[in-house]
């Protein structure tokens, strides 16, 4: 189910749990196969239709697919119980790997073992959110997981050139990956130039990331 509360009024739909999520994540760019039931409903489980006057008024419109679409891009998706621990499973195990990847015991110099990291996170009661990209969680998870377990890994200063059509998602991609030291936009306003501090691991998939949305990156330095 998701729900949206506007006008004073709760406005529900029956959706399906994976179509859904990929709707409101951008990967699925229609409703097809995400409705459930084609009808707007104020009390979903009581079957209670919200009359066409109520729809009018919260939506300027009757039209059963354009207020789905603002339900699912602004309300509350409820995810059963089985699909929220699918997604966090996911999210997790990406995670994991990541630090495998781009982080090393600094009494070694090797990398910590996945199943020491699924118990570190374990032992510093981590919390993987199911519904937010793993990207945007790692500054977090890291952080967290230091108190239990040693990481290590060089910083790198990079200048990157964000395309103004795409300015605001890579910003927040980035700002996951580490800190924004500053950022001016050019005199055209056809884009902008974040300086960013990242761990030394994030610097493939950020030029990844950046490469596939347009940009450029400009590295400045590595810091030990």
């Amino acid at each position: 189910m998701a729900r949206l509360t506007r006008g004073g009024k709760r406005f529900e739909i029956f959706v399906y749990a994976e179509p859904a999520y990929e709707f409101r994540d951008g990967k699925r760019k229609t409703l097809d196969g995400v409705l459930a039931v084609e009808q707007i409903f104020i009390d979903a489980r009581k079957s209670l239709k919200a009359s066409n006057q109520d729809l009018r008024k919260a939506f300027g419109t009757e039209d059963v697919y354009k207020i789905a679409e603002v339900i699912l891009r602004e309300g509350d998706i409820q995810l059963t119980a089985e699909y929220r621990k699918k997604l966090k499973e996911e999210k997790t195990r990406w995670i994991v790997n990541y630090i495998h990847r781009n982080f090393v015991d600094p009494k070694t110099g090797l990398p910590h073992p996945v199943s020491r990291i699924e118990k570190a996170l374990a032992e510093a009661k981590v919390k993987i959110d199911p519904l937010k990209e793993p990207e945007a969680q790692i500054k977090d998870v890291v952080e967290s997981l230091r108190k239990v377990l040693p990481l290590k890994s060089g910083m790198i200063i990079m200048d990157i050139e964000v395309p103004a059509a795409v300015y605001g998602k890579l910003r927040a991609f980035l700002g996951g990956q580490g800190d924004i030291l500053r950022e001016e936009w050019s005199k055209d306003g056809s884009h902008a130039i974040l300086r960013i501090r990242a761990p030394l691991g994030s610097q493939v998939l950020i030029l990844e990331r950046v490469g596939q949305a347009g940009g450029h990156v400009k590295v400045i330095r590595e810091e030990g």
